[in-house]
């Protein structure tokens, strides 16, 4: 998923605040596979707070090599992607296990 997100992220955006986002087909794949793996709802989700630890962690300890005028459109742009993925990863996810609502 964090290649697909890189992906994502470099492509023009389409405008979050109309609650437009790609398909991500990585994260719906995600969801599946983290179903037949037995987690649930809350390990997904915690799952996704993990990666964004992670990203900015690492957005951190590169602080010295970031340009400041691009930081918070940049931080917001990832945070939001992220966030996509996961209502995909989760759609995907609660469809397996309620296959009538789909």
């Amino acid at each position: 998923m964090i290649s697909d997100l890189v992906v994502r992220l470099r492509k023009p955006t389409i405008d979050p605040q109309h609650g437009e986002t790609l398909l991500s087909t990585a994260a719906v794949a995600h969801g599946k596979l983290r179903h037949q793996q037995g987690y649930t709802p809350a390990m997904l989700v915690n799952e996704s707070r993990i990666l964004q630890v992670a990203i900015f962690g690492m957005l951190k300890k590169n602080l010295d090599t970031l340009d400041f005028s691009l930081l918070l459109p940049d931080v917001m742009t990832i945070a939001d992607e992220v966030d996509a993925q996961l209502t995909q990863s989760m759609e995907s996810f609660v469809k397996i296990g309620n296959p009538v609502a789909a």
